[in-house]
This record gives C-alpha cells, sequence and structure tokens, in this order.
C-alpha cells in the first residue's frame, strides 16, 4: 500500500464523505464555468457576425436578412442548449451527491454494526453467566419449571423480573410469586 492509500484508510468516514462532496461540487463548478465560456463564445460570434452585416459597403439584401435570422435562431438553440446542459449536469451531480450520501450512510451503518456484534455477544455472554438460568431464553415453561426448585429468593427474584420484561408468561410469573412467597 502506498502512504497516500493508508492515509485514505485512516481517515474517518465522515472526513472520506467531506472530500467526496468537495471533488463533486468542484466538477459542478467546472461544467459551469465550460458552459459560460461556451455561452460567451457564441455571443462572441453573434456580434461578430451583427457587426459585419451592419458595416458599411454590405448590403441587406433578402438573402442578408434571411442568413441573420437563420443565425440568430442557431445561436439561440445553443443557448438552450447550453442551459440544458448545464441543468442536465446540475441534476446529475446532485444524484450523484444523493447516491454519495446514501452510500456513507449505509457504509456507516454497516461499519457501526461490525463494532457492535462482539460487544453485542459479549453482553450476551455476561448476561447468560450471570444468569441464574443458562440458556432461558430458548427454554419452554416446563424446562424453567424444572429449575426453579434449585434457586435462592434472589434468583427468583431476578428470574421473575427478566420475565416479566421479556416473555411475560403467567404461569412461570404464578410460580415464581408462589415459590417467592413461601421463602418470605
Amino acid at each position: 500500500m502506498t502512504e497516500s492509500s493508508i492515509d485514505r484508510v485512516k481517515q474517518s468516514p465522515a472526513e472520506a464523505r467531506q472530500e467526496w462532496l468537495g471533488m463533486l461540487e468542484s466538477f459542478v463548478e467546472q461544467i459551469q464555468k465550460q458552459q459560460q465560456y461556451s455561452q460567451q463564445m457564441i455571443q462572441e460570434l453573434i456580434n461578430t457576425y451583427m457587426q459585419l452585416l451592419n458595416t458599411p459597403g454590405s448590403y441587406l439584401s433578402d438573402q442578408a436578412e434571411h442568413q441573420q435570422q437563420t443565425l440568430q435562431q442557431t445561436v439561440q438553440q445553443w443557448m438552450e442548449q447550453a442551459q440544458q446542459q448545464q441543468q442536465t449536469f446540475q441534476e446529475q451531480a446532485q444524484q450523484q451527491q444523493q447516491s454519495f450520501q446514501q452510500m456513507t450512510q449505509e457504509v456507516m451503518s454497516t461499519y457501526s454494526q461490525l463494532f457492535n456484534i462482539p460487544l453485542s455477544y459479549a453482553q450476551q455472554g455476561l448476561r447468560d453467566a450471570q444468569f441464574p438460568i443458562e440458556g432461558y431464553d430458548e427454554l419452554t415453561v416446563e424446562e424453567v419449571s424444572a429449575h426453579l426448585g434449585a434457586l435462592s429468593s434472589q434468583d427468583m427474584r431476578e428470574v421473575r423480573d427478566y420475565e416479566e420484561r421479556n416473555k411475560n408468561r403467567e404461569t412461570i410469573l404464578e410460580q415464581l410469586d408462589r415459590r417467592i412467597r413461601g421463602d418470605s
């Protein structure tokens, strides 16, 4: 890897996004400048032709007037096309910017999820290691009932609170309430 590619990898996603947006904005500015130059050249061409037609010694026949009108129509069409191209380029740049923003958000979401996966596994493992009944969430009512006899009052209260917050199975809650009252 080159030093510049290593630096890009080290960039935060926000910095990378800003760099891309800057490049897109620069691209749009260049397109707009090119269109302005084209419009200026066309206008100068019109002006030069008009001066040529209006100079003394030139004749204004029907043919010359027709040529002048044709030229003006052609220039007008060029101007309209240049404006349409400018609008199209701006729309495309906007679409690219929106696509890039969406892609960046998706990458950031995936990147965030990637780092949360080990954390969620660790949290699940820690909860399982500390919870009085191993694999509790996967157990049926009968399987949970079979484990209740081996629990202390404190463990039964913890299991009851967890059951109420999660699956809220009435049968288990009633069994736990009876056992907790019986131990008190």
